[in-house]
């Protein structure tokens, strides 16, 4: 399991090395994942609460695909966005210890290690592509959508400074490498979700006067970062520019912007369809055929609703419930607690981030949805373990949580 990020790293990296139709590292990836989950959901899975919801879940979206034109295409895109949700109950399971998230948030700070060590190659090699404004900054093979997965990383730095005891600086100097080059790719969804995010985290921490210290301090630092750094903010002052008004939101913006044209279409495809498309959607992950376009949908919520209907929708919403339900099970007697503090902090700010981000389009990215996933689960995990372990409280909850251990 504790491997699983690595590979995903190595596969965003690599995969548009190599040509669609032989065995690349992509396809190698969903090989070793989809077989290991698999094993997981025969052997390990456990048949209880959210974990089985997580499969009837999946389950109902493998039944639509089933009823697709091209079953093969949504297949394949079935398989995508399912080893994305399924990190969920594997990494609960697996992660239910301190120690055991230790070693989880060792690897993932590994894993961001990969990811820049893959920025630097490529800026020296000039691999991959140079997005918004040629030949300034390098993204390799993944693309500037690799930013997505750097920002998720760049998140666990405060889990992970609660672990660090030596090189605190080096960690710090890794973690704002990460944030600085998630910040170049002048993503609108990174750059959103990294403000969303940080908002969510203080105010989950209720620190409404930190959240206020931290803007000062975020701008002051930026200042000193400018002069410090001249020539990474020249180069950022660059590709921002080269953005011009796509980072702006305004009028003209929405007007020209696809995903927003494509709200508009999926909601007069619904409104207008049949019964059955209102309540189970039409061809699930496949709405290039659905809408005879060239252009797929990239917006999550309208994949979903016009994939599965106003049925899908809800339970998608759904899913986020019951994480947030099952999180607040075992952390409200773990309030108190530094380490859980800071968990629950990141869940929120995971849980924001994603909502942005699925604007953006996350459903078939493996590795992004698999961080998330994985992380939630790993967190939630790590409670339930550290609380059957400690025997606190003693009541009835404590008594159903020992006869279901693990």
């Amino acid at each position: 399991m504790l491997a699983i990020p690595v590979i995903n790293a190595i596969a965003s990296n690599t995969t548009e090395y190599f040509r669609s139709d032989i065995l690349n590292t992509g396809n190698l990836r969903a090989l070793i994942i989809g077989l290991f989950s698999l094993y997981f959901i025969f052997t390990r899975l456990p048949n209880e609460g959210i974990h089985r919801f997580v499969l009837l879940y999946l389950g109902f979206y493998f039944l639509l695909v089933l009823f697709a034109t091209d079953r093969l295409h949504s297949g394949n895109l079935f398989l995508k966005f399912s080893l994305g949700v399924i990190m969920f109950p594997i990494g609960y399971y697996y992660i239910n210890s301190v120690e055991k998230l230790r070693l989880l948030v060792k690897v993932l700070f590994f894993t961001l290690i990969l990811h820049l060590i893959n920025i630097a190659i490529s800026n020296i090699f000039l691999l991959g592509t140079s997005d918004y404004l040629d030949q300034t900054f390098y993204f390799g093979a993944g693309r500037v959508n690799i930013t997505k997965n750097i920002l998720v990383l760049v998140f666990m730095f405060p889990v992970t400074m609660l672990f660090v005891k030596k090189h605190r600086r080096l960690v710090l100097a890794v973690y704002l490498a990460g944030f600085l080059t998630a910040m170049m790719g002048i993503k609108r969804s990174v750059l959103i979700s990294a403000a969303v995010g940080a908002i969510a985290y203080l105010l989950a921490k209720q620190r409404i006067t930190l959240l206020i210290r931290s803007i000062l301090i975020a701008g002051i630092s930026g200042i000193i970062l400018v002069f410090a750094f001249p020539r990474f903010t020249d180069l950022f002052k660059l590709r921002f520019e080269a953005r011009g008004e796509r980072v702006e939101l305004t009028e003209e913006t929405f007007e020209t912007e696809g995903r927003i044209n494509e709200v508009g279409l999926v909601l007069n495809a619904w409104a207008s369809g049949s019964f059955k498309h209102k309540l189970l959607g039409s061809e699930v992950f496949n709405d290039r055929i659905f809408f005879n376009s060239k252009r797929m949908l990239h917006t999550d919520y309208m994949i979903i609703l016009n994939g599965s209907g106003v049925i899908g929708f809800l339970l998608w919403f759904y899913l986020f419930i019951l994480l947030i339900r099952e999180k607040n099970k075992y952390y409200r007697f773990l309030s108190n607690h530094i380490l859980f503090r800071e968990l629950n902090a990141l869940f929120w700010m995971l849980l924001a981030a994603q909502l942005v981000l699925s604007v953006a389009g996350t459903l078939y990215a493996i590795e992004l949805r698999s961080l998330i996933f994985m992380v939630w689960g790993a967190f939630i995990g790590t409670m339930r373990g550290y609380l059957i372990s400690k025997s606190i409280p003693s009541g009835a909850i404590m008594s159903k949580l020992k006869n279901s251990a693990r």
